[in-house]
């Protein structure tokens, strides 16, 4: 199912609360919608943090060591190729009837330039909140602990 050019980052699975919007199948307006909330954070850095089973796991933060701000989680995938880290994407939808084809334009960490990746997809939950990689009191609303320990 997925194409990278280097190893999967270490799996881990966050604590899931916040906002979240969930398709549960094609629907072209909600993935426009929901790609647009995507771009309008610009956020510098992207990694995968899951892919397996039809599902992906995209993580953006502009600073990954204490936290990251958003999660894309993308259902039903029967094609990604987009690099395991990567950075400054623009997420735009395709043409496609019956599934998604999400294009995303990135810089990847391993290569040069920007370039065109694809992901097929039928559904998308888009997360958003900043979510710490290290215990912390006084949580706002929208913040939580992740399940994983600081990169160090």
């Amino acid at each position: 199912m997925t194409k990278t050019d280097g190893a999967m980052p270490s799996v881990f699975i966050c604590c899931v609360r916040g906002r979240i919007a969930y398709v549960k199948s094609f629907d072209r307006e909600t993935f426009e919608r929901e790609l647009r909330r995507i771009n309008e954070l610009a956020l510098w850095d992207y990694e995968i943090s899951a892919a397996g089973d039809g599902t992906l796991l995209i993580l953006g933060s502009n600073d990954f060591v204490y936290y990251h701000y958003l999660e894309i989680e993308f259902g039903h995938v029967t094609f990604c190729d987009l690099p395991a880290h990567f950075s400054h994407a623009e997420f735009r939808l395709g043409n496609s009837d019956e599934q998604a084809t999400i294009w995303v334009t990135a810089e990847s960490w391993s290569e040069d330039g920007r370039k065109e990746h694809e992901i097929r997809a039928s559904e998308i939950a888009v997360r958003i909140g900043r979510v710490y990689y290290y215990e912390r009191e006084n949580l706002q609303p929208g913040e939580r602990i992740a399940s994983r320990k600081t990169r160090g």
